[in-house]
């Protein structure tokens, strides 16, 4: 149990509205860090049915480190909504049987049309959703992935690194975001799906940390986090093959020597 990481950032107020996504509650949000500049992030705000399921979900965490069974209509009040916007609250974790998070992008990605849009932290994916993602690269879709310039785990950073040739290779355009630290965990899907959560695309989220993510079924919301999206893309650096393979030869060997321990990170 020492292994498991409860990563899930969930605030759910009066049972109404409830919030999900990358941000933590720290100063870095607001001060920025040494060294990383201002943090990036992505999170949402909800209302309605939607909220039912954070709630759920934060109650059974309250109950595996408590034993407390918290229960009651005050935590499940009517909603009163009326905007209607499709939303699916997906969990994972050692508590499941599923690897919900995963199956979810490997369907998202599977079934993408047009283009694929991704930014992460941390890029260390198992091989399922690396074959996935190269496999709709060399498909023809637009595939572009925003990994940061700097990181706040060296090892992650190196371990992140060491797949970028591959995916060069598949075609995918690869940038790294230079105007501070991006720590969204965004998944957008032909304008149409936007996943919004705590879920890195690294084997440690998929199969040992407790996490969870918005799926949104929206057009007008997936393109406005597109747009939000491009205009991140004015704030990186697109890494191109040729430039890629000048590297110098150390930042190659910390690459493929962290990409072993990279299940573990």
């Amino acid at each position: 149990k020492i292994n498991y990481r409860n990563r899930r950032k969930i605030v759910v107020v009066d049972g109404k509205i409830g919030f999900t996504g990358g941000l933590n509650i720290a100063d870095r949000y607001l001060q920025g860090s040494e060294g990383l500049g201002i943090w990036r992030d992505t999170h949402v705000r909800l209302e309605g049915e939607a909220v039912n399921s954070l709630q759920v979900i934060f109650l059974v965490d309250w109950f595996f480190v408590s034993d407390e069974i918290v229960q009651g209509e005050p935590y499940f009040p009517p909603t009163d909504t009326t905007e209607q916007h499709l939303v699916q609250i997906t969990a994972s974790g050692p508590d499941s049987d599923w690897a919900s998070i995963m199956q979810a992008y490997f369907a998202a990605i599977s079934s993408a049309q047009s283009n694929i849009y991704i930014s992460t932290p941390y890029f260390m994916p198992n091989e399922s959703i690396l074959t996935a993602l190269k496999a709709a690269s060399l498909s023809g879709l637009d595939v572009r992935i925003i990994l940061p310039a700097k990181s706040d785990s060296k090892m992650i950073f190196w371990s992140s690194r060491s797949y970028v040739t591959e995916l060069l290779e598949a075609g995918i355009k690869i940038y790294f975001y230079h105007k501070g630290f991006p720590h969204s965990k965004l998944l957008l899907v032909d304008g149409v799906l936007s996943s919004i959560g705590t879920a890195n695309l690294d084997i440690r989220s998929f199969d040992q940390n407790f996490e969870i993510s918005a799926l949104i079924y929206d057009e007008k919301i997936a393109i406005e986090l597109q747009q939000n999206y491009l205009s991140d893309l004015q704030n990186s650096i697109e890494i191109l093959p040729e430039m890629w393979e000048k590297r110098p030869q150390w930042d190659k060997i910390r690459e493929s020597v962290t990409r072993i321990f990279s299940p573990l990170l």
